[in-house]
């Protein structure tokens, strides 16, 4: 294959309003991101677009930002306070998936679109050690039976938010920023090995806002109490993370470190000019905040967003004519 792409999603809540409008911007002049992807791969609440974008009946943009506007908003409206317990209900985001597509239909069913999520093994009670999970239709024949509303449950399932996800996966699974909540990695990797060559890959990463953290204080001090639940000091900016959570610097060094920064990097230097990272800097929103104020500071980091790059990518690497429709 001469040109293969690749979009994904990042992880981020209620941030991946943020990402449906950037979608939604690019695809009026670029219609091919719609119908000329080859992998559409997704984290989190990335998963839940990706599900939205597939299928015999796939929702345009425009229904995604209604959707989040809509249902996403109304589901994080009341959470629980109780930190001994998730903050909303699973199951009904479960349904929420299920309901997208009327079922739970298994990834090999939604070929040749191809699909990856990204999800984290918790273990189980049989001593079986806690591992990664990609979902996809174009790796291995288990991976493939996974129907698509659990493979989205599961890689939406943030703790503190969400209990973990079972379903008809057979083990406990957790959100897949555990995994790396930039899944553009994942992806290429996927693509190589399914047989696509590197230089033929060509992606574009629509994240979900990049929140800088940093720590003012002298680290050279810190033992495991202050990595563990910061110092005080009001000068860092290390935003608990979890719902229902206290600030916790080595959680946002470990999920916030590697997938804002380092994983776009390594992926141009994969791909360099056939790569392109959309993430608007935008004050600190956390995963569950649908006030008013955050919606707006969302859509209007969408719309203010840099595509240059991204623009370049799908002129000169996406198909003008649509792929061949789902079997």
């Amino acid at each position: 294959m001469n040109n293969y792409t690749i979009v994904a999603f990042c992880g981020g809540g209620i941030r991946g309003l943020l990402s449906a409008t950037v979608l939604q911007n690019l695809a009026v002049s670029y219609p091919q991101i719609l119908t000329g992807t080859n992998l559409f791969a997704g984290t989190s609440t990335g998963a839940d677009i990706v599900s939205m974008l597939v299928g015999d009946t796939p929702k345009t943009p425009a229904e995604i930002v209604a959707y989040y506007l809509g249902p996403v908003v109304k589901f994080y409206r009341d959470p629980s306070t109780n930190p001994s317990a998730p903050a909303y209900s699973v199951d009904k985001a479960y349904l929420g998936a299920w309901s997208v597509h009327d079922g739970n239909q298994p990834l090999s069913s939604f070929l040749p679109q191809n699909i990856l999520m990204t999800a984290f093994s918790v273990g189980s009670s049989a001593n079986q050690p806690w591992n990664t999970m990609l979902f996809s239709n174009i790796i291995g024949p288990m991976l493939q039976d996974a129907g698509i509303a659990d493979a989205a449950t599961a890689s939406s399932a943030m703790p503190g938010m969400l209990g973990s996800w079972t379903g008809n996966l057979g083990g406990a699974f957790v959100d897949g920023g555990f995994v790396n909540h930039d899944p553009t990695l994942a992806a290429i990797a996927a693509a190589v090995q399914s047989g696509v060559a590197l230089e033929s890959i060509s992606a574009i990463t629509i994240g979900t806002g990049y929140m800088p953290n940093w720590i003012a204080s002298d680290t050279k001090t810190w033992g495991a109490q202050q990595w563990q639940n910061g110092d005080g000091n009001p000068n860092n900016n290390t935003p608990a993370l979890l719902i229902n959570g206290t600030i916790s610097p080595v959680l946002n060094a470990s999920l916030n470190g590697t997938s804002t920064n380092l994983i776009p990097q390594l992926a141009g230097m994969l791909l360099g000019n056939r790569y392109a990272n959309i993430n608007p800097q935008i004050p600190f929103i956390a995963e569950n905040d649908v006030s008013q104020a955050a919606l707006n500071e969302l859509v209007s980091a969408a719309q203010n967003a840099n595509l240059c790059a991204a623009e370049t990518i799908l002129a000169n690497y996406w198909p003008s004519s649509p792929r061949p429709p789902h079997a």
